[in-house]
């Protein structure tokens, strides 16, 4: 057999896979719809400085979770990376830490120290993540614009 007048098996497998592997990029997006979103997070009448949203997808709604950040109380995510069409259950969390570890004893004394005696740390209470009960329906033609309003019940509202 002359190597110059006959393809190698392994040359055409290889270009044959590429082949394959080209024709299938470009194609139609794959996946479950989704669909922009945006809105906006208060938390005791004032906007959620730093957090995140996520919309879990529930009941007949299959796929991925979304996670969004939250700054300033809005939120907003394009079609591309928005939450999938259908209903999701919302957990919403503060990534506000008050600038210290909430363990920071000393941070603590020296902030009394120097006459900040009571901090309020932006906590978003386990009813609206952990056991939230917060639902969105997203609607692939909607403007989808969302808003929650959530209250801190007293006996969760801490100080420092």
């Amino acid at each position: 057999m002359n190597s110059n007048t006959t393809t190698p098996i392994w040359w055409t497998g290889l270009l044959g896979s590429l082949l394959m592997g080209v024709a299938g990029c470009g194609g139609d997006n794959e996946g479950p719809p989704r669909a922009t979103a945006q809105g906006t997070v208060r938390l005791d009448g004032k906007p959620l400085g730093e957090g995140v949203i996520r919309f879990v997808p529930t009941r007949e709604t299959k796929g991925p979770k979304t996670t969004l950040p939250i700054r300033d109380g809005h939120f907003e995510a394009p079609a591309w990376a928005g939450p999938l069409v259908g209903q999701h259950r919302v957990e919403i969390e503060s990534t506000d830490d008050g600038g210290f570890a909430l363990d920071d004893e000393q941070a603590i004394v020296q902030l009394r120290k120097y006459g900040h005696g009571v901090m309020d740390t932006v906590i978003v209470p386990e009813i609206y993540n952990e056991r939230t009960r917060l639902t969105a329906e997203i609607v692939e033609d909607g403007p989808n614009e969302i808003e929650f309003t959530l209250v801190t019940p007293l006996r969760h509202r801490r100080t420092r």
